[in-house]
């Protein structure tokens, strides 16, 4: 059931931690009714921006910087220690690492190609050095590897990790989603890249319904955390 309508006016309010959004006076509450304080005024902006085009049900759903600022408060901070932990086992199972066998050579080869460069950059770039693997078996990477990804997440703050992590998750490479942290791929890229196997499916076979509206939905959301992501 959606909520109506129930406010008048929006502001944004200077706080000594942040920026709040205000809804009547009335500082706006997370759906687990924290106070909504933001790390900058852009982001302010946003959230004032979509609490003020609301005509007469709130719907979260249309709220994208609301959605993802409440995502932040109410499950990022309080369980911080436990998804960095999460992120280290995305790590030790790198969807990159993983290449098609033999018997699967233009596939491979497009993996080659468009991955390597990647793990490269990683290596170089962030001092994590993975090592690629033949077929589906999970392989474990190597303890300093994890280490050294385990300090790199530590030191992420909460709001951009927030956007390191949906990345991870949806697309289950962290190599490409920390490429996309650092401005190196966009939202767009990183969908080709991660979902590099399931595109050459689909031009090899086909593409069904389906398939097909699941991909649009986790492009669109990997678009959404790269907006989030520009005003931080």
């Amino acid at each position: 059931m959606q909520m109506k309508r129930f406010y008048s006016q929006v502001e944004i309010n200077t706080a000594e931690a942040g920026f709040e959004v205000r809804l009547d006076g009335r500082v706006l509450k997370s759906p687990a009714k924290s106070d909504l304080v933001l790390p900058n005024r852009v982001l302010a902006e946003k959230v004032m921006a979509e609490w003020q085009n609301v005509e007469d049900e709130i719907k979260p759903q249309d709220m994208p910087y609301f959605s993802s600022a409440a995502t932040v408060i109410d499950r990022v901070m309080p369980n911080r220690d436990m998804l960095n932990t999460e992120l280290v086992g995305y790590v030790d199972g790198e969807l990159i690492c993983y290449r098609a066998s033999e018997d699967e050579a233009e596939l491979a080869a497009q993996q080659n190609q468009s991955w390597d460069e990647w793990l490269s950059w990683l290596a170089q770039a962030e001092q994590v050095s993975l090592t690629t693997i033949t077929g589906i078996m999970p392989v474990s990477q190597d303890g300093a590897a994890l280490n050294r990804a385990a300090e790199l997440i530590a030191e992420i703050d909460d709001w951009l990790f927030s956007c390191l992590y949906r990345n991870t998750t949806l697309s289950g490479s962290f190599t490409l989603s920390l490429a996309a942290l650092r401005g190196q791929i966009d939202a767009d890229r990183l969908f080709d890249l991660a979902f590099l196997d399931e595109l050459y499916q689909n031009r090899k076979w086909g593409q069904d319904t389906e398939a097909a509206d699941r991909q649009n939905m986790i492009k669109s959301e990997l678009n959404d955390i790269a907006a989030f992501q520009s005003v931080l």
